[in-house]
């Protein structure tokens, strides 16, 4: 069955596309995703990743994603995985459409085709607006599909990490440790089910928010994180993430390793 690894700023995950696999192979992944979706994302035994994408076909959409963090609990959305799936949309479509539209459980997101060079796409990314939840103490809680913790440091040191990790596992959400100075906008991610990560496209989108919001003359701002920067640009009602996506590589498993055929 075939596979592709791509990553989103060092965001990395396993895809299936759906179009290009097995029907009955793929329907067999889909049905046992969540207890193969450790199996794959483990970089010691499995191929390595932050978890699994299925892209399937829409009705509404020029495709539909549905994610998994590498415990296999299933995500609302992620911003990096999206502009890999445009990247595949864009590569299947042998360059002739620049625009896409992926649904996702979090809605239908739009996506724009920048660059591309073969391997590597810049995209662009419409990630809807968050909503503040709640502010508790420093932390500021947002939800943009997913639901995330943005509070801000003067070091992104282990400290940072290790209360980002105490407000994932408490409040079940993604947490995000943010530093500024000036203009050098930094931040880390402890992403639920996954841990630290290099990237986070909904994290982004809540640390771009929350700062925008308090910058009344800027509408525009350029985040740092471990894999890579983003670019993030406010507008009424929407925030776009422009960032790349990458292919690592193309392989193939054999799910009789996972149960199929036994």
């Amino acid at each position: 069955m075939l596979f592709c690894k791509m990553n989103g700023l060092g965001n990395d995950y396993i895809f299936f596309d759906s179009s290009n696999c097995n029907k009955s192979d793929f329907d067999f992944l889909k049905s046992n995703v969540k207890s193969i979706t450790p199996k794959l994302s483990d970089r010691n035994f499995g191929i390595g990743g932050d978890g699994v994408v299925l892209v399937e076909t829409s009705e509404v959409a020029d495709a539909k994603m549905r994610i998994f963090n590498a415990d296999g609990t299933e995500g609302m959305m992620c911003g990096n995985a999206l502009r890999c799936i445009g990247k595949i949309l864009y590569d299947k479509a042998a360059a002739t459409q620049k625009d896409y539209f992926v649904e996702t459980l979090s809605g239908i997101k739009h996506l724009k085709i920048i660059e591309n060079d073969g391997s590597k796409s810049v995209i662009s990314t419409d990630m809807g607006l968050p909503k503040l939840v709640n502010i508790v103490d420093d932390v500021e809680f947002y939800n943009v599909g997913n639901p995330h913790a943005v509070f801000y440091v003067d070091r992104l040191n282990d400290t940072a990490m290790e209360k980002a990790k105490e407000l994932s596992s408490i409040y079940d959400v993604n947490a995000e440790a943010v530093k500024i100075d000036r203009n050098c906008i930094s931040m880390r991610v402890w992403e639920r089910g996954s841990g630290e990560t290099l990237a986070c496209g909904t994290g982004a989108t809540c640390v771009a928010y929350s700062i925008l919001n308090k910058r009344n003359n800027q509408n525009e701002i350029e985040l740092s994180l471990r894999g890579g920067k983003l670019r993030a640009i406010k507008e009424k009602d929407n925030i776009s993430l422009i960032g790349t996506a990458n292919i690592n590589f193309i392989g193939e498993i054999n799910l009789d390793y996972y149960g199929k055929n036994q």
